[in-house]
């Protein structure tokens, strides 16, 4: 059986002084990633959705199960 997962995160535009917070929701998007990875999940797509205040990536995952 097929697993489809997705993740939503949302990432802030931010001015050039609060990179950090950026780079620390950026660094929380891909530990999210890499422990769906460590559960045998592989990324399929991501759609990335621009906006004024935040930026949202929806990262779609799947994994196949043995019966």
């Amino acid at each position: 059986m097929q697993r489809i997962e997705t993740v939503v995160s949302f990432v802030p535009v931010v001015e050039e002084d609060q990179m950090q917070r950026q780079l620390r929701k950026l660094g929380e998007r891909e530990d999210d990633l890499r422990q769906r990875a460590a559960m045998g999940y592989t990324l399929t797509h991501t759609a990335t959705i621009t906006g004024p205040q935040f930026t949202t990536f929806v990262d779609t995952l799947t994994r196949t199960d043995d019966e």
